[in-house]
């Protein structure tokens, strides 16, 4: 389990710093610069996939799983942001995800402190 869960994290470090890289080298061809943001999005939730995984192999309390979801929701509303605040074209549930995902991820963290 925990090898499965480490190659999830690397391939998704791999996808999230060099995107285009990995999608040539997965499908074989490359993506615009308009897919970046949705490649770095799919690696975000395979980082926190591979973490939850790695927690649960080590027989730790399922709370453990709270630490992925808060990474992934602050992670994501970060790039979100980003993207907003650097790219011309967004769509209308942009920032409404923004706001959404930093509020989830902000309100699972008083629950890591308990732990």
């Amino acid at each position: 389990m925990r090898f499965s869960a480490g190659f999830e994290v690397l391939g998704g470090i791999f996808a999230f710093v060099m995107p285009v890289r990995f999608c040539t080298l997965l499908f074989g061809h490359s993506i615009d610069n308009e897919l970046v943001g949705i490649a770095r999005l799919f690696a975000l939730a395979i980082i926190a996939l591979g973490f939850a995984c790695w927690e649960a192999s080590s027989h730790a309390p399922m709370p453990n799983s709270r630490k992925s979801l808060c990474g992934y929701n602050i992670a994501v509303g970060i790039l979100l942001m980003s993207i907003g605040v650097s790219q011309d074209v967004i769509g209308v549930l942009l920032w409404p995800g923004v706001f959404i995902h930093l509020a989830i991820g902000f309100l699972l963290l008083p629950g890591l402190r308990k732990q």
